[in-house]
């Protein structure tokens, strides 16, 4: 029967580690929510325009940024979120340099 409980405990232990890998169920709702507003309006203005609406702005309120939605997702982490942050800084350095040069 021990050998019963360690393969149970095993197999728990091995779908918490995959739950935890998974992205974030309110994002991939928030994501799903953008989609079906998008096709709607796409639909609306084709309906009344005869032409698709234009692709919407990286960034506005129902198209974030790439970088928006694997953050969301949760699934930045370890090196690549070092690389972003590296990044980031450099980023705020060379901001600084040119501020300090004018």
């Amino acid at each position: 029967m021990a050998h019963d409980q360690s393969t149970w405990e095993q197999l728990l232990a091995k779908r918490a580690e995959w739950a935890q890998s998974q992205p974030s169920l309110s994002a991939e709702l928030k994501a799903m929510g953008r989609e079906a507003i998008k096709d709607i309006r796409g639909t609306v203005h084709e309906t009344f325009f005869g032409k698709p609406e234009h692709a919407s702005e990286l960034g506005s309120p129902l198209c974030p940024t790439p970088q928006a939605v694997t953050q969301d997702l949760g699934t930045v982490y370890g090196t690549y979120q070092s690389m972003l942050d590296a990044y980031a800084s450099r980023g705020a350095e060379q901001q600084h340099q040119k501020e300090n040069e004018r």
